[in-house]
C-alpha cells in the first residue's frame, strides 16, 4: 500500500555531501532534470572517497578499493598449467571436479543498474519513497560509473512491465535510464523499449534475473535496487546462475515501519484511493512483525552476497550521500 504523505526525518549522519530528504523537491517522484543535476554529487563523493583512500595512516594497511586491472570472465575446467591461486574452490566442490577462475583485461566495463519499480516500491512513512531513493541511488552511481569510463546500461521493471537498455559508452545509456524512470512515474513509457510482463508477483524477480542473465556478459558489474519484495524460492536459481558469471551488488531498501511497528496505537493509511486503520498493539503481534522481517532479512543477505556477491540494506530515511558512499569503492565505481 502506497502512503500518501511522507513524514521528513532529520539526518543526525554528517556525509562529507549532505543529501537527505529534505534536499529535494518531493519525497514521493523525481524527475530526469534532477537525476542529472546528482551528476556535480557524485564527482564530490568520489572526490571525499579517493582522499580518504590516499590519506596517509601510521603502520601498514591494505586500502578496501581494490583496482581495475582485471576483469572475471568465466569459470572452466581446470587445466594443467593453470595457476592453482585461480582455482574456483565454490564451482569445484559442486561439481567435484577442479575448476579456474579467468580473468581479462578491464577497459570499459559493462555496468548494470537494476532498478525496481514495483508497487510495493511506491511507499515510505519517512524520508523518500523507496522507489524514489533506488532512482537517486542510481543515478549517483551511475554518474560515478561514466566518471570512471564504464559503459552504463540497466533493467527497469514493474509488475506489468519491464525495459531494458544495452549498455553505452558516456552519458547515453545513464540518459536512456533516467527517461525510463521518469517515464514510469508519469505513466509514459517508451512503448518501442518497453515489453509487457505477464506473470504474477511469485515469479517476477526470477523472471528480470533470467533476463539480466541474458543482457549482461561475463565480466559485468550489476546493482540492483530493490525491496526483494517479490524474491522467493524461485529466484534463488536464476540469482545462482547470474552469479556465476557478474559481480553483482544488491541494495536492499527498506521502510522503518516494514522492520519495527510504531508504539501502540491506531495508524490510518492510505494510498491508491484505499484507506485502512493499523492497528499496533499487543506485544505478540509486535514481536511477530519484527521476527518475520528480521528472517526475511537474513535470508536475502546469505542468497545476494553469496559468492562475490554484496549486499547492503538501506532504510528510506538514510541520508542519500551516507548510502551512496557505502557503494561507491565497493563496486567497481572508484
Amino acid at each position: 500500500m502506497q502512503a500518501e504523505a511522507v513524514n521528513h526525518k532529520p539526518a543526525h549522519d554528517k556525509p562529507a555531501i549532505k543529501l537527505h530528504a529534505s534536499t529535494f523537491a518531493s519525497p514521493v517522484a523525481t524527475s530526469v532534470d534532477e537525476l542529472v543535476g546528482l551528476r556535480s554529487h557524485a564527482q564530490a563523493l568520489l572526490r571525499v572517497k579517493r582522499k580518504r583512500v590516499r590519506a596517509p595512516r601510521v603502520g601498514q594497511s591494505v586500502s578496501k578499493v581494490q583496482g581495475r586491472g582485471l576483469d572475471f570472465s568465466e569459470v572452466r575446467s581446470y587445466q594443467p598449467g593453470d595457476d592453482v591461486r585461480m582455482i574456483d574452490w565454490n564451482v569445484t566442490a559442486r561439481s567435484g571436479t577442479a575448476h579456474t577462475k579467468l580473468f581479462v583485461e578491464e577497459k570499459e566495463r559493462p555496468f548494470f543498474l537494476v532498478v525496481d519499480c514495483s508497487a510495493s516500491m511506491q511507499f515510505a512513512t519517512r524520508g523518500m519513497f523507496k522507489s524514489v531513493m533506488a532512482a537517486r541511488l542510481a543515478s549517483l552511481l551511475g554518474w560515478a560509473a561514466v566518471t570512471a569510463n564504464d559503459r552504463v546500461g540497466g533493467l527497469l521493471f514493474a509488475d506489468d512491465w519491464h525495459q531494458e537498455i544495452k549498455p553505452q559508452a558516456g552519458r547515453n545509456g545513464l540518459m536512456a535510464l533516467f527517461r525510463g524512470i521518469a517515464g514510469s512515474r508519469s505513466g509514459e513509457i517508451d512503448s518501442g523499449r518497453m515489453h509487457e510482463v505477464v506473470q504474477s508477483e511469485s515469479d517476477l524477480v526470477s523472471e528480470q534475473l533470467k533476463r539480466l542473465r541474458r543482457l549482461a556478459h561475463g565480466g559485468s558489474e550489476v546493482i540492483i535496487l530493490s525491496d526483494f519484495a517479490g524474491f522467493n524460492e524461485q529466484a534463488e536459481g536464476s540469482l545462482a546462475a547470474l552469479q556465476q558469471k557478474v559481480e553483482l551488488s544488491a541494495i536492499h531498501l527498506s521502510d522503518p515501519l516494514e522492520r519495527e511497528l510504531p508504539p501502540p496505537g491506531f495508524y490510518p493509511l492510505s494510498g491508491r484511493g484505499i484507506r485502512a486503520v493499523m492497528d499496533t498493539y499487543g506485544q505478540t503481534r509486535r514481536q511477530q512483525h519484527a521476527s518475520r522481517y528480521q528472517q526475511r532479512s537474513q535470508y536475502l543477505e546469505r542468497l545476494l552476497s553469496r559468492g562475490r556477491g554484496r549486499y547492503l540494506e538501506l532504510s528510506t530515511d538514510t541520508p542519500l550521500a551516507a548510502a551512496a558512499e557505502q557503494m561507491i569503492g565497493r563496486a567497481g565505481t572508484a
